[in-house]
């Protein structure tokens, strides 16, 4: 049995269609194993039986969110691939275990596989990179494919949109839930088939992409100076399933500020999307990883818990940082 664990965003959907492009699975010997966005401990839900000799393929998913789970695993399967550009700071080496991880601020998990497989799938890579918001690495790697600008947009409306299906709190939020987005667009052969095909999932989630994101950017701003745009949404599906995307949007045109994206969760907590500058892109991870429910990557990174007054505390914190680094700083 071949189990498929991935994140439920662009990056995570992209991934493991390029992989399952070039390296195709039985569909009765391929178990998915996805969820929302934030829903990252995702090998809890592989039990030691299901891992009893499985390959398992783990894609865009933090390691330090899983290390207990993969230990345990590899207990019992034949292999375990680990391919991820989240903080892995537990990281430590097995017989069964492979792994591609490369925390850097220009790449993501479908870039990183785009690599591995040779560019055999470079067209997903590219949705992929640009539904992450790594639009400068996502464009270089386009040209290097030598894409016209429309194609580029092209491939960027498909990523944003995936991506922007995969927030909210619990799939009900969502127009698809990951694993059947992920099976429907692997039944085309290239990403411009599923943007050509108006039965296809792009036409839904361009609609709703579009009402949702006019509802954000009525939003007031809570901050916005020289170093920090804060934005508080209201607390509904709309605002968990944009979220991301729009701190995304707001990232790519204000490239000297941190982002940050409040929602409302259903027991009164917050949700967190910070954006690291663009012209800065470390550290969110880190100033993330500071509360219980927090981690991320060096240019974006999020809380999923965040206690509503200590919200002000959190844009401090982020104002805090970046004022004391300006300049482009190392991730070490």
């Amino acid at each position: 049995m071949n189990i498929d664990v991935f994140n439920g965003d662009a990056d995570g959907i992209f991934s493991l269609i390029q992989l399952r492009k070039t390296y195709p699975v039985p569909a009765g010997q391929q178990q998915l194993v996805t969820g929302v966005k934030r829903d990252i401990s995702l090998l809890r839900n592989i039990s030691d039986i299901q891992a009893n000799d499985a390959s398992i393929t783990v894609l865009d998913v933090s390691f330090d969110k899983n290390a207990a789970d993969v230990e345990r695993v590899l207990q019992h399967v034949e292999s375990l691939f680990y391919c991820d550009h989240h903080q892995a700071k537990t990281l430590f080496e097995h017989p069964k275990l492979s792994h591609r991880i490369d925390t850097s601020p220009t790449v993501c998990t479908a870039l990183l596989i785009n690599t591995y497989l040779g560019g055999d799938q470079s067209l997903w890579a590219v949705s992929g990179a640009y539904g992450d918001g790594m639009d400068a690495s996502a464009g270089q790697l386009a040209d290097s494919l030598g894409l016209t600008a429309e194609h580029k947009l092209q491939l960027k409306e498909l990523g944003v949109l995936v991506n922007y299906n995969g927030y909210g709190a619990c799939e009900a939020d969502l127009h698809f839930p990951p694993a059947s987005l992920y099976q429907q667009l692997m039944a085309y052969d290239d990403p411009f088939a599923v943007i050509a095909d108006s039965e296809s999932p792009f036409s839904v989630l361009k609609a709703g992409y579009e009402a949702d994101l006019a509802l954000a950017s009525a939003s007031p701003y809570l901050v916005n100076n020289d170093t920090v745009l804060a934005v508080q949404l209201d607390n509904a599906p709309w605002a968990a399933r944009i979220s991301g995307t729009y701190g995304n949007m707001l990232a790519a045109g204000n490239p000297a500020k941190a982002v940050v994206i409040a929602s409302t969760n259903s027991d009164g907590s917050l949700t967190i999307s910070l954006r690291a500058p663009k012209n800065n892109p470390y550290g969110a991870a880190d100033i993330c990883s500071q509360f219980p429910t927090g981690g991320g990557r060096e240019g974006a990174a999020g809380v999923n818990g965040l206690r509503p007054d200590g919200l002000m505390k959190f844009i401090t914190q982020v104002t805090t940082y970046y004022d004391g680094n300006t300049g482009l700083i190392s991730s070490d």
